[in-house]
């Protein structure tokens, strides 16, 4: 039986907290990259997260709504939608302990804004209102884009992670954020940006794969998002014998 990593996807929630949900491209590209998915309830529980760090080798902060703008010290802005209160806790947790174990992380859309949150950074909260012309749709909302299939260009950073492991140093990606990067976290680097200045990708070099995106890499057709997601499951699975070589040589 071939080996599968298994990849940590966190949920959502809806109707008020009554329901977990989770868009299926997300399995299907970790699938597809030959990991292991396993879907990962929010828990404000200490012990219940700490499970799931031991059952898993990576983690995948997927897309959402809004992060609560206190978290970065603004007022909320009348287009801010937030997010379930209890994920954003989660997921701020999981990124956090994942930090200290140096387990991979994959943040998308929401998930991107909140590592940088949780480094100290904050966002724009609504892209057009920032003080900068803005030529590129970002968004799929109709008020920014006026395209709910919207794409754009985004220029990479040469010497990022990210562009060796996309092997491209220009790419297209898909619009889907109303809200952007603003000041960069602790230990975070500017991967990728578009030619309007909004961040579009991060990283943490200090670790051995952290990489936040703005854009839907489970949504990418061709190879960019399949080598995101492979990436993502070889570091899983570094991680994986790293670990069982520490268990090994720990004494009884």
């Amino acid at each position: 039986m071939t080996f599968r990593p298994i990849i940590g996807i966190a949920c959502d929630l809806e109707n008020n907290s009554s329901y977990y949900k989770l868009p299926i491209t997300y399995r299907i590209a970790v699938e597809k990259a030959g990991g292991l998915p396993v879907l990962l309830p929010a828990t404000d529980h200490p012990e219940v997260r700490s499970g799931y760090l031991n059952l898993i080798q990576a983690l995948l902060l997927p897309g959402g709504d809004d992060l609560d703008p206190q978290l970065y010290h603004q007022e909320p802005h009348p287009r801010t939608r937030e997010s379930d209160r209890l994920r954003q806790k989660f997921d701020l947790a999981m990124l956090a302990a994942c930090e200290k174990i140096a387990m991979p992380v994959l943040a998308v859309c929401m998930g991107c804004q909140t590592l940088n949150v949780l480094r100290g950074g904050d966002l724009i909260q609504y892209i057009p209102e920032y003080p900068r012309p803005h030529s590129l749709p970002h968004s799929s909302d109709p008020a920014i884009s006026g395209d709910r299939n919207a794409w754009h260009q985004v220029e990479m950073e040469p010497a990022a992670k990210l562009t060796s492991i996309c092997g491209q140093s220009r790419m297209e990606v898909n619009s889907r954020h109303r809200q952007g990067i603003g000041r960069l976290g602790k230990n975070l680097r500017l991967a990728a940006w578009t030619a309007d200045g909004i961040i579009e990708a991060i990283e943490d070099v200090s670790l051995p794969f952290c990489i936040g995106v703005q854009w839907h890499p489970e949504n990418l057709t061709g190879p960019a998002g399949d080598r995101l997601f492979n990436a993502l499951v070889q570091a899983a699975a570094d991680y994986a014998e790293s670990r069982q070589a520490e268990n090994m040589e720990s004494p009884g």
